[in-house]
């Protein structure tokens, strides 16, 4: 069966009635909750601003924790044993730290020995400090020319070696060497020149000796 189309007038009345119902709605519910505005007083009968309330509260980001500092690094043993014995000593002072580690003892009384060598054109020598492992030496060589340079060294009747320090063309060098392990450590000069090359080195630490290998 067909049923019949509903007149003009008759959509128009339901439109209104629709936009009127909106309107209450909006006016007594939507606004009072949502906005916090209640025109008609409804919205405050009826709770509904308690809503809007809570919902512009909006809670507070809680602030980050703040990290604790790093804590300074423990003193070692050997620190704090340093700084009992400063106490015990010299009594408290005052902006006073302490570092046992600053300082590498060496064994035996320091030494300066020094040395010179002459190359002829196209050849080479060694000279090497003995060394316990752990001491160490300030060094400085010089040569009349510049010569090629390998300082490393070796355990005693080793065929294996550890190389510190290579250049191809120099004419002095000086540093602060600290052995790793007990043996001869030091620099094996070649001169690649075509006049003798005189070098001249100065140790001064805790070796034993300096000396040149198989002389």
């Amino acid at each position: 069966m067909n049923n019949p189309m509903p007149s003009t007038a008759g959509l128009l009345k339901a439109s209104a009635a629709a936009i009127m119902a909106a309107t209450v709605i909006l006016l007594t519910a939507v606004l009072p909750a949502e906005y916090g505005i209640d025109p008609t007083g409804v919205g405050s009968r009826l709770g509904l601003l308690t809503l809007a309330n809570t919902a512009q509260a909006a809670p507070a980001v809680a602030a980050p924790l703040a990290q604790p500092a790093e804590s300074a690094a423990l003193p070692s043993a050997e620190t704090a044993v340093m700084a009992a014995q400063a106490v015990a000593v010299f009594g408290k002072q005052a902006g006073q730290s302490f570092d046992a580690h600053a300082v590498a003892r060496g064994l035996g009384t320091a030494r300066t020995d020094t040395m010179s060598v002459t190359l002829a054109p196209g050849k080479g020598a060694e000279v090497k400090a003995m060394v316990d492992a752990g001491q160490s030496f300030v060094f400085h060589w010089s040569a009349s020319a510049d010569v090629a340079v390998d300082m490393h060294g070796e355990v005693p009747g080793a065929s294996e070696y550890t190389s510190y320090w290579l250049e191809g063309k120099q004419r002095e060098g000086g540093g602060t060497f600290t052995a790793k392990f007990a043996g001869q450590h030091g620099w094996y000069w070649r001169n690649k020149g075509t006049e003798p090359v005189t070098v001249q080195v100065s140790v001064t630490g805790f070796q034993t000796k300096l000396f040149r290998p198989g002389h």
